[in-house]
């Protein structure tokens, strides 16, 4: 999850306190010297209601996060394993800690680390597998749990004219995510017909759970980076850049 990257999105609101800003957003002076404390600070008054959303700021809910289909082609005839994953759902992210930030405000260039304590996921699955004598063709739904998960993000801004005003605008998040421990599970194998041979499935689909997950791990990169890059972006919008960065 993840995890956040809205730590800029949120320094965007630090300039000056303006009469519409809620009393959940604590406000950062640009020039503090420990401004890094400050936007973390800010970042965690405001995770709780990250997970479902902000209606007042026009900020979408974090979870569930919707994944793009994703396509496993692996392994030589003898350990074969296609599959592919749809309509999967995250949730997680709104559990992040950011545990570093160099924020560079005159440059609008922040990075950070973020760590995720857990991430669960579910969706479903078309398989076409074939390890040793082992060989399952099915669907079913598909759950996973990632622990100890981190991200390094890069946030960069532009100064852009709206209605002749400036804003401050970010371009997509560059993400990149470290991958902890994970553990895949295929459910309804067999039809649930065979306990015996969806034990061993599940034990094959364990054993190479790195398959799935390197195949995940972009999607999820993608799909982070874009969630918050909107969410900073719906929040830097709503102020002028005077606004959010006043001269004294």
């Amino acid at each position: 999850m993840f995890f956040n990257v809205l730590a800029v999105g949120f320094y965007g609101l630090f300039g000056a306190v303006l009469a519409e800003i809620p009393s959940y957003i604590k406000v950062c002076n640009k020039n503090d010297p420990e401004i890094s404390k400050c936007i973390i600070n800010s970042v965690e008054q405001l995770r709780s209601r990250l997970k479902t959303g902000i209606a007042e700021l026009n900020v979408p809910p974090i979870e569930p996060l919707l994944l793009d289909e994703i396509q496993l082609r692996s392994g030589p005839n003898q350990a074969k394993i296609n599959a592919n994953i749809t309509n999967a759902k995250v949730w997680g992210p709104s559990g992040f800690e950011i545990i570093d930030l160099k924020p560079n405000v005159k440059k609008n260039r922040f990075v950070f680390r973020v760590s995720i304590p857990s991430i669960y996921f579910e969706g479903d699955y078309d398989i076409d597998m074939s390890v040793l004598i082992l060989k399952y063709k099915g669907k079913g739904p598909i759950t996973g749990n990632f622990t100890n998960y981190k991200f390094d993000c890069i946030m960069k801004g532009d100064l852009v004219t709206l209605n002749g005003q400036q804003h401050l605008q970010f371009r997509k998040f560059n993400l990149t995510l470290y991958i902890g421990h994970s553990a895949i599970h295929l459910g309804n194998l067999f039809a649930g017909q065979n306990p015996t041979l969806s034990s061993a499935t599940n034990e094959v689909v364990r054993d190479n759970a790195d398959l799935f997950v390197n195949e995940i791990k972009p999607v999820l990169e993608n799909s982070l980076a874009q969630k918050f890059t909107d969410i900073a972006n719906t929040i830097t919008k709503r102020f002028t850049y005077q606004e959010l960065f006043p001269d004294k």
